[in-house]
């Protein structure tokens, strides 16, 4: 069986790292970047995707890039401060199942590529142009350079702007048109364009030398649990990676009025310092603090993809942000790709799984995968509403209340709760009961023993099939 997998971020990684270990798969990534350099802010991850990592042999090395306890027991993860105020106040502690082990995204990146293997070769300079299917059943990958490669497997790990995506929903919708579906044909085009979120993300790396002695001085805040600071339209959390050389600042500014709409200019660019404090106005003094620091931060517009109704063609297949690209208020994007690669390259690896059974293993990823990544994208995007106070739950509660009064405190409080049980998910339940799942689905599809449908528990998430 040939796979290729196009984009070697961190979700291709772990699918060429699983698949490479199968002697009966050849499977080769194609990375449109000429080389990986050392750019790109910090990432996290939960206990679930952590204990799936360390399957792979990958927690000894990777333990070594991060500052984080790596411990599954109980922990203060995160205090909730809402810091839009002259004087903020702490009204909630997050205590997880392990902690959100964070990294830079470059030596998580690089401590895969060393666990690579040999086999699963890497070739830089091919960015996708298209592909197309082949009467045998095979896919034929075209690449800007002329380079065109055959196979029986495209994963497309090509991130939110995936060309893999773009090509799979133009042959969907050109379908719906053949037989007059217009409209199918014009939604399914819609869906492949990324939306705004509304949302500035606004980053910057500051080294932990420049800031050692006025942590130590208290006049900064960097606790071991980290701060999330929550106010009206905006948030914002600072955390070590690196090993704790580096101090990851990332602070969000939400815009209501401009969700879905279309974002003008680059989607990442340089901004004067004073964009970021201008949006900060206000806040507390700690917060105005850590700002002084970051001396060219850089601004993200914050785009998703609409929920697709497959992740899946024939022959191909989508994983990552490619699939699903949500906001980042669940620390889960990356967490959800590399749970997408392990999950399809775990059924392709089955011993009992040929070329001829790749469309099972495609329908059973999307059965298990989709629904999954579709709730946690929802998850997300709530907890986004709950960090920004735009939660209609309590918005307005919020806005009549005065700042310190019992009342105020009661709210915060619910809001708290509220932020847990959406979020708790990513450390209570294992990834495991997903994957156990699809095994499961797979070997009843294998043996023809008809229609499967899952089982969902109470917390939402598919845990068998019948």
């Amino acid at each position: 069986m040939k796979v290729l997998i196009c984009g070697g971020g961190i979700s291709g990684l772990i699918g060429g790292i699983v698949m490479a270990r199968n002697p009966n798969i050849s499977v080769e990534i194609y990375e449109a970047a000429p080389e990986f350099l050392p750019i790109g802010a910090g990432i996290g991850i939960w206990i679930r995707v952590w204990d799936l990592l360390a399957k792979l042999g990958l927690s000894d090395d990777l333990r070594s890039k991060t500052a984080s306890a790596t411990t599954p027991d109980p922990i203060d993860a995160l205090i909730f401060r809402k810091s839009d105020q002259p004087e903020g106040v702490e009204f909630y502690t997050l205590v997880t199942n392990g902690p959100f082990i964070t990294f830079h995204r470059h030596d998580f990146q690089q401590t895969l590529i060393q666990h690579l293997p040999s086999s699963c070769k890497m070739h830089h300079s091919k960015r996708l142009s298209t592909y197309t299917s082949l009467p045998n059943g095979k896919i034929r990958a075209y690449f800007e350079d002329g380079t065109q490669v055959t196979c029986d497997l495209l994963i497309g790990a090509d991130g939110i702007r995936s060309t893999v995506r773009d090509t799979m929903l133009r042959e969907k919708a050109a379908k719906h048109a053949d037989v007059g579906n217009f409209e199918d044909a014009y939604q399914t085009l819609v869906a492949n364009q990324p939306l705004w979120s509304g949302t500035m993300c606004y980053r910057g790396l500051i080294p932990m030398e420049k800031v050692k002695a006025d942590i130590e001085k208290g006049n900064l805040t960097l606790e071991e649990c980290h701060i999330q600071h929550m106010g009206k339209n905006a948030n914002l959390i600072v955390y070590p990676i690196a090993n704790g050389s580096m101090i990851n600042f990332a602070a969000f500014y939400h815009q209501p009025d401009k969700v879905g709409s279309v974002f003008e200019g680059p989607w990442v660019q340089n901004v004067p310092k004073e964009e970021l404090q201008a949006a900060y106005a206000g806040w507390e003094p700690s917060v105005q603090k850590w700002m002084k620091f970051i001396e060219n931060p850089s601004r993200w517009a914050i785009h998703t993809i609409r929920p697709l109704d497959t992740y899946v063609a024939d022959g191909v297949a989508l994983i990552g942000d490619a699939a699903h690209a949500m906001v980042p208020h669940q620390g889960s994007g990356a967490g959800q790709g590399i749970e997408d690669a392990y999950f399809i390259a775990t059924l392709l690896s089955n011993p009992a799984v040929t070329v001829r059974d790749i469309p099972k293993v495609l329908a059973v990823y999307d059965a298990v995968r989709r629904p999954f990544a579709l709730d946690v994208c929802r998850r997300s995007h709530l907890n986004g509403s709950y960090y920004t106070m735009n939660n209609p739950d309590f918005k307005y509660r919020l806005a009549e209340t005065q700042a310190g009064t019992p009342e105020q405190e009661k709210i915060l409080k619910e809001l708290g709760v509220a932020i847990k049980n959406n979020w708790e998910w990513a450390w209570t339940v294992p990834f495991d009961d997903n994957m156990e799942a699809g095994l499961v689905m797979l070997k009843r599809m294998m043996n023809n023993v008809g229609e499967q449908s899952a089982v969902v528990q109470d917390n939402g998430f598919v845990s068998a099939v019948l």
